[in-house]
């Protein structure tokens, strides 16, 4: 007889890494286990710059999560640091503040912040709220980007773009 597994339930909000069976509620829970257990057995020296990187929810619980997977992959073969935060809504500048920013200025933890969500940072497909994300991107003052566009352009089309 089959037995059926107890559900598992993934946070609203976390810190997530691909060879890491639990999802992080703290990002100092995160750095002792990046820092001390992985980065040593992935090569990745502890002072290497760190990227902090913007995923959905939806992709980690239904672990539709390949894409993120190579990233994160790639990243750390280049010898960087990764520190993926996700959250279960459309304000995804909620994980970026709590997990990636200096508690008080606001100003980035991180070297930079990538972010793979395919949305704005603050807001959905069906609007966005272009004044607070860039409110949260002034105080976090580190570059930003975007992966998504690239997706719908032809590299000569990004190249001549402003994005």
């Amino acid at each position: 007889m089959e037995r059926i597994m107890e559900p598992v339930v993934v946070p609203d909000q976390g810190i997530w890494h691909p060879c890491s069976a639990q999802i992080f509620e703290t990002a100092s829970e995160y750095k002792a286990w990046y820092e001390d257990v992985h980065a040593p057995l992935a090569g990745i020296a502890r002072d290497a710059p760190t990227i902090g990187v913007v995923l959905q929810k939806s992709h980690i619980a239904t672990k539709d999560d390949g894409h993120y997977v190579a990233m994160v992959q790639e990243f750390e073969r280049r010898g960087a640091k990764v520190v993926c935060v996700y959250t279960g809504g459309l304000d995804f500048s909620a994980p970026v503040k709590q997990y990636l920013a200096s508690p008080g200025t606001g100003e980035g933890a991180v070297d930079v912040l990538v972010n793979l969500t395919g949305f704005s940072l603050v807001g959905g497909p069906a609007s966005q709220d272009a004044k607070a994300a860039k409110e949260v991107l002034t105080r976090f003052n580190r570059p930003y980007l975007v992966s998504v566009p690239l997706v719908f352009q032809s590299i000569s089309e990004w190249q001549e773009s402003e994005l």
